[in-house]
């Protein structure tokens, strides 16, 4: 079975899902070389203006990804979990253009570009793995845009519920599921573009709809087709595809 305790796991997984992997294919992915990070919550685990000199691959946790207007105001862009690259589409070295923070205390692994590059070169399936991570990555900024831009509130937080419930349970959302927010309520305006005021009655409402019961942040979801309904949620096939048999310890 595959080493699940190997550091670099989450990558494999996350891959794996993207494109057919064979047993070769992980144990090279386990074999890259990395240096790791461990960040508490409110750490950065990257800053606006700082050179990346490696793939910054999230292996546990959950952080954020934000900047910083010229008022001041933080906006919250992108949610990342484990087997997130981090600074994806841009090829280390590179200077960041966001905030990357911890939500939660987070693992993160730093692969050497030159390594990563080599491999992708001669393994076209974790090339080809590599790209549907870029265009999938690309694809979530746009719904984030279209999210925050067009929807009201009660949507605008459905969708966002949606995206945690998908990275929480990566075989997908059921009737029933649940999750612990990683989020404040200030989080939450910030990712969605409303004030924490109407966040919270956003909520309330929500749970006096039967969209979702709560408990300080544990949210259970009674209806996941509502909830999807109301967020407009089409999920990313995050676990399209099988990983051939797992990788030997």
């Amino acid at each position: 079975m595959m080493a699940d305790n190997h550091a670099l796991a989450p990558l494999v997984e996350r891959l794996g899902a993207r494109a057919q992997l064979s047993a070769d294919d992980q144990r090279a992915l386990l074999a890259l070389p990395y240096q790791e990070r461990l960040v508490g919550p409110g750490g950065y685990v990257v800053e606006e203006g700082e050179l990346i000199m490696g793939w910054h691959v999230q292996l546990s946790g959950v952080t954020h990804r934000h900047r910083i207007s010229a008022d001041g105001l933080r906006h919250i862009v992108g949610m990342h979990g484990p087997g997130d690259f981090l600074n994806l589409p841009i090829t280390p070295p590179a200077t960041s253009e966001d905030f990357v923070q911890a939500l939660t205390r987070v693992r993160v692994a730093i692969v050497q570009t030159e390594a990563i590059l080599a491999l992708s070169q001669e393994r076209l399936s974790i090339l080809r793995a590599i790209c549907d991570e870029i265009a999938a990555d690309i694809s979530i900024y746009r719904a984030w845009i279209s999210n925050v831009g067009r929807r009201e509130a009660r949507a605008r937080i459905a969708y966002l519920l949606c995206e945690l419930v998908m990275r929480s349970h990566p075989g997908g959302g059921a009737d029933g599921c649940s999750i612990t927010l990683p989020m404040s309520q200030v989080d939450i305006a910030d990712a969605t573009g409303i004030t924490t005021v109407h966040v919270n009655r956003t909520l309330r409402a929500m749970q006096m709809q039967g969209l979702i019961r709560r408990h300080r942040r544990n949210i259970h979801i009674p209806d996941w087709r509502a909830l999807t309904r109301i967020a407009e949620f089409r999920p990313l096939p995050w676990t399209s595809r099988k990983v051939d048999d797992r990788v030997m310890p």
